[in-house]
């Protein structure tokens, strides 16, 4: 089994304050559990928009999500403000895992927490990342700060 996320915010260096709509309730009245998928997948390729890889066609770097999972622990409704928290946990050559976690508004513990594997296919198969990129992504990967890396 897949080591879960952290629950804590403090785990998250990176944050991203994001509001649920109505239509992420379900008949049950909560927000459905794949709409935390579209959080997690909305703040990785903002942040890597922010630092440059747009991902277009024949970019350098373009990420194909390979896997990822979700554990929930409360529900989250509309209208609930979402802060969701971002670490890498791994920063291979071609891959990056991102470990997210949902807090709903301003709460400490998160309500679900997951994570996202890329892989950059930028040549139609599995390629090493470009070095700037990787690079910056270091500063959101506590063992690289951790050594001052």
């Amino acid at each position: 089994m897949v080591e879960s996320p952290a629950r804590d915010i403090d785990a998250y260096p990176h944050r991203l304050r994001l509001e649920t709509r109505w239509n992420d309730n379900d008949a049950f009245g909560h927000m459905n559990n794949a709409m935390h998928y579209q959080f997690f997948d909305t703040v990785v390729n903002r942040l890597l928009r922010d630092l440059g890889s747009l991902q277009e066609l024949h970019d350098a770097n373009r990420f194909l999500v390979v896997e990822t999972g979700c554990r929930y622990f409360a529900e989250i409704a509309y209208p609930d403000l979402i802060n969701v928290g971002l670490v890498v946990r791994h920063l291979g050559c071609s891959s990056v895992r991102y470990d997210l976690a949902l807090f709903r508004n301003d709460e400490r513990m998160a309500a679900a927490a997951g994570f996202l594997v890329h892989v950059n296919t930028a040549a139609g198969r599995a390629v090493a990342m470009d070095e700037g990129l990787r690079a910056k992504l270091t500063a959101y990967y506590p063992i690289a700060r951790e050594a001052g890396g």
